[in-house]
């Protein structure tokens, strides 16, 4: 039974996904626990996007669909569907990927147990292109300490930038998500959006395989193998900008800034803060890289500069 406001918000951002948005909206319609609303945000698809998404909205009441005017980017759309929704609880969901029926009941069950956790999600299993499982993830980011400081330790050990879909596609206490600065418009924003929640509350993970990742090689990261197209994704008006090739010297910057957004105290601020010396070790290959990197781009700024390697 569906409340007339939603106990769940379910965000879709998505752009020209006519390949597998039926899979994707059919595993959330079929979910067990059904008082949700599921947003469509449609960043100006060419394809058949909109045709698929209204066919949707014609037959089950608890789907919304809005379009924006042009393509954003990605930053936008992601942070447009949190803006729209009713829910006490959120969750993003990409148009590629498919949930296991009890996914949404489980963490809901987890949230509703336990009102220090910020933040539910279940392991991991990723697919193919044609939904053949490949690899199963567990102990993503499981952060269960009392203190910012402790979490924020404890993120930092197990932070991987490479594997953290299957916790940013969780199951977010709302009150906590719109204290953070969301997915801001920068590669690795996900992993920012993690690190800001981890400051507010615990992060637990469901000991159960409910999420499935597709990789394809139309995905957000396959098929954005230069700096310059990683940026257009996350936002179409960043493309040619010289910092969008120091990325690591912006993840250095943006822990800072997470640290001093945080509302505690000045002591619990610094006390974060003496982990900074592990962030910048982590990065030391990275922060050289990025130099070489906008080198590159000065040197022949027509050129794209792939990010293989440095990433």
């Amino acid at each position: 039974m569906v409340s007339s406001v939603p106990r769940v918000s379910i965000g879709m951002p998505l752009y020209n996904a006519e390949r597998y948005m039926r899979e994707a909206i059919d595993s959330i319609l079929a979910q067990t626990f059904s008082d949700f609303e599921l947003i469509i945000s449609d960043n100006a698809s060419t394809d058949r996007t909109q045709e698929i998404a209204l066919e949707y909205v014609a037959k089950d009441p608890r789907v919304r669909y809005c379009r924006n005017d042009r393509n954003r980017g990605a930053a936008y759309n992601y942070n447009r569907v949190i803006e729209l929704a009713r829910g006490e609880y959120f969750r993003h969901a990409a148009y590629d990927d498919i949930l296991a029926p009890t996914n949404i009941e489980r963490c809901v069950e987890e949230l509703d147990r336990c009102p220090e956790c910020a933040l539910a999600y279940p392991r991991m299993t990723t697919i193919d292109a044609q939904g053949r499982p490949l690899k199963q993830f567990q102990d993503s980011l499981d952060i269960r300490l009392p203190t910012p400081h402790e979490r924020y330790r404890r993120f930092n050990r197990l932070c991987d930038p490479g594997k953290m879909c299957d916790p940013v596609f969780g199951l977010f206490r709302m009150s906590v998500l719109r204290r953070t600065k969301m997915i801001q418009p920068f590669a690795s924003a996900d992993v920012f959006l993690l690190l800001e929640t981890a400051l507010r509350g615990e992060i637990h993970e469901i000991p159960e395989y409910l999420f499935f990742e597709r990789w394809h090689d139309q995905g957000s990261v396959l098929s954005n193998q230069t700096f310059e197209s990683r940026a257009a994704w996350f936002d179409t008006e960043k493309k040619g900008k010289w910092w969008i090739y120091l990325p690591h010297w912006r993840w250095v910057i943006e822990h800072i800034r997470s640290i001093f957004r945080l509302e505690a105290s000045l002591i619990e601020k610094l006390m974060c803060c003496t982990d900074l010396y592990y962030v910048l070790w982590e990065n030391k290959r990275g922060l050289l890289t990025d130099l070489t990197a906008l080198f590159e781009h000065l040197m022949h700024p027509s050129k794209p500069v792939s990010v293989a390697g440095r990433l």
